[in-house]
This record gives C-alpha cells, sequence and structure tokens, in this order.
C-alpha cells in the first residue's frame, strides 16, 4: 500500500471518512481551501449549475455544504468528517450552509 491522495470514486459520492483513509491519503498535505474569504461562496448563497472542470477528491474539515446534482435534483448535505467526490463534468447547485473550511485532490 502507498500512501497519498488517489481517486475513491468515479462518480459523486459522499462518505464518512475513516481515521485510515486520512492516514493512507495523506489528507493532511493536501492543500487546504476555504469559503470565508470568497463573497461568491458566502453562507446561504445559491450558486447554480456549477460544472467540475476536473476531477476532485475533498475532505470536510468544517462547515457544512448543501450539493444538488443536476442528474438527481436531489439535495445532499455534506459536512464535517466527509469524502466528496466531484467527478470531472459534474454539475451541480451548492450552497454553502455553514462557513466551509475542506482539503482538496485535484485530478
Amino acid at each position: 500500500d502507498t500512501t497519498g491522495p488517489r481517486i475513491l470514486s468515479t462518480e459523486f459520492e459522499v462518505h464518512s471518512a475513516t481515521q485510515s483513509e486520512l492516514s493512507t491519503l495523506d489528507v493532511n498535505h493536501w492543500p487546504i481551501w476555504t469559503t470565508s474569504d470568497k463573497e461568491k461562496w458566502s453562507v446561504g448563497n445559491l450558486v447554480p449549475d456549477k460544472e467540475m472542470p476536473y476531477g476532485e477528491l475533498s475532505y470536510v474539515m468544517e462547515g457544512k455544504l448543501e450539493i444538488t446534482p443536476q442528474s438527481t435534483g436531489v439535495p445532499v448535505i455534506v459536512g464535517e468528517g466527509d469524502f466528496v467526490t466531484f467527478p470531472k463534468g459534474f454539475v451541480a447547485s451548492w450552497k454553502v450552509l455553514e462557513e466551509l473550511t475542506w482539503n482538496y485532490y485535484l485530478y
């Protein structure tokens, strides 16, 4: 087993991270992104039809986000301790419910 970031899913997926995953994926060394200094991502603001230009695996350190995939129209809430996989080309509406901070891996 090698340590470092890798793709966990080819589909949009949310699941609670395990300590083993956090360690194996070396999440502590991933870059960090936050909504705190970005007006577009202020709490309560809806960002409709955001398309992912690349694949991304995110680990939510703190905060809460509602993601509504265009394909299902069903909102999914992601929060602290979750891994979220966004495949390239994934389209969804995003609404920040609580200021977010997350680690991310782009692929």
